[in-house]
């Protein structure tokens, strides 16, 4: 019987999974020997529709087998024909194609090298074909939607005071294999913000396998309360706790329209949720209502532009100090350019402190 070439291909990987699995070498008869195996005669009915549950197919999944051999009967019936096909995906496999295999790899063959309708060994009965199908489950796609909302909802408790998701589309069911299921939701990342559109995974396990994964897309709103300029503030204000308290005020704001940063908050006890606790400014200009987060603040420089420091040059057991020009922003272990009074030439130093920069020989 003729079959699409796509059906045949699909059989080829079959019977190649199933040569992989078992780990049999081709022509090996099965039985004590080959003249045992050849006085055997051994009826093989094929079925016409099978449903598994198991990973790998054997001819005994797909076949009704009769010998009075026992012991070819055992091994007829493990011999492998290949892997289960996806849930939701069937395989037509036509009984010549299977014939020649099962001769092919059991031995039992007539002497001539016969094929499968004129051998004196196998007698083929049954179904001209076979569609082998895998028992499957199917997994509602509100299912896998309300395991990711649950695990977002968590996740935006923890950074706002209210929140609201709603998928952008409906999931599609998925189709598992027999088994108990169960969906297992990656942990989002910690140090994230919410966003106007966030993609939560879902992967989907039976049996304690893992199966397969899926992602649910949620339009977000966060709300929670930060800290908003109330007036414009320029670039290079000292971040402190009296700018703070006069020129900011706290406002609820959907996170999700932050577009960078973490937003600075005040706790009741006035402390910032900021990670360093060095003294920080304004690396630019701040609008008036505009949300402040980490990533319009910088450390504060201990020796800044335009300013004086104390210059240390030490040569052996010598050194000495006088003041200098600051000619740009430094922290401490940065390299800065300095100028001495009365002198047009510049130094390079590094900045050690408040007010302190050296240069080393």
């Amino acid at each position: 019987m003729a079959f699409a070439s796509k059906t045949r291909g699909v059989l080829i990987a079959l019977c190649a999974a199933g040569h992989a699995a078992a780990g049999v070498a081709p022509s090996v008869p099965i039985g004590s020997s080959r003249q045992a195996a050849a006085e055997a005669m051994v009826s093989i009915e094929l079925r016409p529709h099978v449903k598994l549950s198991q990973t790998h197919v054997r001819l005994g999944d797909i076949a009704f087998l009769t010998t009075r051999d026992l012991p070819v009967l055992r091994q007829l019936m493990a011999l492998p024909i290949g892997t289960a096909p996806r849930p939701g995906s069937p395989v037509n496999l036509d009984r010549d194609t299977i014939a020649r295999w099962v001769e092919t790899r059991s031995g039992l063959r007539a002497p001539d090298g016969a094929s499968s309708g004129r051998s004196l060994v196998i007698r083929w009965e049954g179904a001209e074909e076979t569609e082998i199908e895998s028992a499957s489950q199917q997994l509602s796609g509100e299912t896998i939607v309300d395991a990711a909302r649950s695990v977002l909802l968590r996740w935006l408790a923890e950074r706002s005071v209210r929140a609201n998701v709603q998928a952008a589309s409906a999931a599609r069911d998925l189709m598992l294999p027999a088994g108990v299921p169960m969906l297992r939701v990656r942990p989002l990342a910690k140090q994230a913000m919410p966003s106007r559109r966030m993609l939560v995974w879902v992967d989907a396990w039976v049996n304690d396998r893992f199966v397969r994964t899926t992602a649910v897309t949620f339009e977000v709103d966060a709300w929670a309360p930060v800290t908003v300029a109330a007036t414009r503030m320029d670039g290079g204000t000292v971040i402190d706790g009296i700018v703070l308290a006069g020129a900011t005020e706290t406002r609820e704001v959907d996170l999700t329209t932050v577009k960078r940063g973490t937003p600075v908050s005040t706790g009741s006890d006035g402390r910032t949720n900021l990670t360093s606790d060095k003294s920080q400014r304004l690396r630019r200009a701040l609008r008036a209502g505009e949300v402040l987060t980490d990533a319009h603040l910088e450390p504060e420089p201990v020796v800044t532009r335009g300013n004086w420091a104390n210059l240390q040059a030490r040569s052996g057991d010598v050194s000495v100090e006088s003041r200098v020009e600051v000619l740009q922003d430094g922290r401490k272990g940065q390299i800065v350019r300095v100028k001495v009074p009365g002198s047009h030439a510049e130094v390079l130093a590094r900045v050690t402190g408040p007010g302190q920069v050296e240069v080393q020989p």
